[in-house]
């Protein structure tokens, strides 16, 4: 099942300096994409496209399809059910009128998409986002729903949902497709489980500035705690090649997520109510 690529365009550090190493590493990312001539969705953090509005030009003059990764890169409760229509449409207004184009697509910071944080759906639906891909249908450390449908699915309200593909049973069950989980899984492991994977699935991979930096000086990230941080900071070496090699078992690029939504609305897309 082809695979649809997807980054997450924030600053780790919350600088948003426009000559920052996060800038480097997107411009080095998009142009391995350009190579590879695949089309990706962009998720952009709204505080960082107006902090380097070229960078996201860039990103739209290629190709790819822009959405929104939130008006900050923090977690929806922290928001809040009162703020975040504000955050939202502010947030989706600023990537519409610097790229000329409508934003279908909304991805929250650290999949924080929770039953906790199940009010943001109505949210998301009434500002105009057509398609989410805000799930993680498991349990997680930090944001996890699980129960939910490992494909994509229809919330009530209309939305269209692309939960984060997940490998393992139980507790084990983790995002092999992407960030650190992309580079540690095994690669045998995750070439077999893609191998397998149906029409149904519509699959998708994720990764950020920081996964394709190596050089980056080793710092504790927002939301994570130090020995994650350093975690995280590990075989960022490794991106590209594996993410190569998933791309190659899943028989190439797929669609941008906005175009297969497109796809799936004419579809008999289970419906599930949050609770």
């Amino acid at each position: 099942m082809p695979l649809t690529i997807t980054l997450d365009l924030e600053d780790s550090s919350g600088v948003n300096a426009p000559d920052g190493r996060w800038v480097k590493a997107t411009d080095t990312f998009l142009d391995a994409l350009a190579e590879r001539q695949i089309r990706a969705t962009v998720f952009v953090v709204g505080v960082a496209a107006r902090a380097c509005p070229a960078l996201v030009r860039r990103v739209v003059a290629a190709g790819h399809e822009i959405g929104l990764h939130g008006l900050r890169h923090v977690p929806l409760g922290e928001s809040g059910p009162v703020r975040l229509p504000e955050e939202l449409r502010a947030g989706r207004s600023l990537l519409q009128d610097l790229t000329g184009q409508p934003v279908a697509g909304f991805r929250a910071p650290i999949f924080s998409l929770t039953p906790s944080t199940a009010w943001a759906i109505d949210a998301l639906t009434d500002v105009g986002f057509t398609y989410d891909s805000s799930i993680l249908p498991a349990r997680s450390p930090l944001h996890g729903w699980p129960g939910l449908p490992g494909t994509p699915f229809s919330w009530s309200s209309g939305l269209i949902e692309f939960p984060c593909p997940v490998l393992g049973v139980g507790a084990a069950r983790v995002p092999y497709l992407g960030g650190i989980y992309l580079r540690y899984v095994p690669l045998v492991v995750t070439r077999g489980q893609v191998r397998k994977l149906t029409d149904a699935a519509a699959p998708w991979s994720y990764v950020h500035p920081y996964d394709l930096d190596p050089g980056a000086p080793v710092a504790r990230l927002p939301h994570a705690n130090w020995p994650t941080s350093l975690l995280l900071h590990t075989r960022r070496r490794a991106t590209l090649s594996r993410l190569d090699a998933v791309l190659t078992a899943a028989g190439g690029p797929a669609p941008t997520l906005g175009e297969l939504s497109e796809a799936l609305v004419v579809r008999d897309l289970e419906q599930v109510v949050a609770r």
